[in-house]
């Protein structure tokens, strides 16, 4: 009815500060952790809820797993994804669980990280689960970029992690019949140390880590105080993730605004990533050159160009494309090039729209499609798709739909993937 307001519907069982809400395949939604006061320190929440939007005046609550709590210090934005079976992935600090969120069933440990590195608030990292692919049998890998150690409580100019951590997860069924994960998280090294970056998988499955500090936590000293990360990384990296290891890393380019708390990043559709926020950032430790803000927050907005936007010859666009789909349906789209008469576009993806904060896209998944086919209709060229296996692949929701030709991507139309 183009009602874009925002309606109160209940409140929760729990007052929480900084949650993770997680899309289910039921069209559930999963909210864990989070602490009941404002602030490290206070009590972490001892339940997870689940809201159903055909019931919305009540959420079902289920106990979190004493060992997990434990283990996780204060339970803030831990990193969770929907695994193609359905169960949930879930990530906090150095440990995690594989569960059914909606029965309440911890069903398998994660390999643990090894010390000194913490991932959550105030030691914020990102994370990302790489793009599911049908020619990889939709194998699951996750990765964690940056962080801090505990360390830097005592000393904010305690030096950012600078390693990347990477966990195959293969379901029971791909490789055993229990969940496997192979060698355990494999470590590399990124091109700078971060704590507080923002990681954003591109349609072509590559990954763009920007934003975060050098040094320091996120946070404010004190309410209303500066900043506790020092030294702001200017510079962004793009991560291969299909590349040898050691070779997976690239500087790109560098902005001139510092992006350190409150900062977000998200993909938008013509393929850029829309950069924005910033909180006390109005006094900066910095040995570089920057432009700072007229006051402590920042307001102005960046657009990040991937190096694959530019490459205008090689670009597909879409002229025709289907405005909803169901699952395992076969159809075709219809493009030209955008600027080359030549383009043959040789794949496609769904990218999930961004709910992005403190570092995490809650949201972010890309899903490869099946090629079926590919012709020529009244002067385009088509190419013949079919829509994600199920649910548990894709859960249902508006997608950006992308066609490539090898890595570089269309621009996007919404599609809607209905159950």
């Amino acid at each position: 009815d183009g009602d874009v307001s925002l309606t109160k519907v209940m409140d929760m069982r729990w007052r929480r500060w900084y949650p993770t809400v997680t899309l289910l395949p039921s069209g559930k939604v999963f909210i864990m952790g989070g602490t009941q006061g404002v602030g490290a320190g206070t009590a972490n929440v001892p339940e997870y809820e689940i809201w159903d939007p055909a019931i919305p005046s009540v959420t079902q609550q289920f106990p979190v797993e004493a060992r997990y709590l434990a283990a996780a210090k204060q339970n803030y934005y831990p990193f969770v994804y929907v695994l193609p079976n359905g169960d949930v992935f879930m990530y906090q600090n150095r440990r995690g669980w594989i569960m059914n969120a909606e029965t309440g069933e911890y069903i398998y440990g994660l390999p643990d990280r090894q010390a000194p590195w913490l991932t959550q608030f105030p030691y914020t990292g990102s994370s990302v689960m790489l793009a599911l692919r049908p020619e990889d049998d939709y194998l699951v890998e996750v990765m964690v970029f940056g962080g801090q150690r505990e360390d830097a409580n005592a000393n904010l100019d305690t030096i950012a992690c600078a390693e990347s951590i990477r966990l195959p997860v293969y379901l029971p069924g791909q490789l055993a019949p229990y969940y496997y994960f192979g060698f355990g998280w494999e470590s590399e090294d990124m091109g700078t140390p971060r704590v507080m970056p923002d990681a954003t998988l591109l349609p072509n499955g590559k990954v763009v880590i920007l934003n975060g500090a050098h040094r320091g936590l996120a946070g404010d000293a004190a309410s209303g105080g500066g900043a506790r990360a020092l030294y702001p990384n200017f510079f962004a990296e793009l991560y291969d993730p299909y590349a040898p290891k050691g070779s997976r890393y690239t500087s790109l380019a560098r902005s001139q605004i510092a992006r350190l708390y409150h900062s977000t990043a998200a993909l938008t559709t013509d393929g850029t990533i829309l950069v924005t926020g910033c909180d006390r950032c109005g006094r900066i430790v910095t040995d570089m050159d920057y432009d700072p803000p007229n006051v402590k927050a920042e307001y102005r907005n960046e657009i990040f160009y991937p190096p694959y936007y530019y490459e205008l010859d090689a670009k597909p666009a879409i002229v025709l494309a289907p405005s909803s789909l169901v699952f395992n349906e076969t159809f075709d789209v219809a493009y030209v090039g955008e600027t080359g008469a030549d383009v043959v576009a040789d794949a496609a993806v769904l990218v999930a729209p961004s709910s992005t904060t403190h570092s995490y896209n809650s949201n972010q998944r890309v899903v490869k499609l099946v090629v079926a086919g590919a012709g020529t209709d009244t002067g385009a060229r088509t190419l013949k798709l079919v829509a994600p296996p199920s649910r548990n692949h894709a859960p249902p929701q508006m997608y950006m739909l992308f066609l490539l030709n090898g890595d570089v991507y269309s621009r996007a139309t919404w599609v809607m993937l209905r159950a």
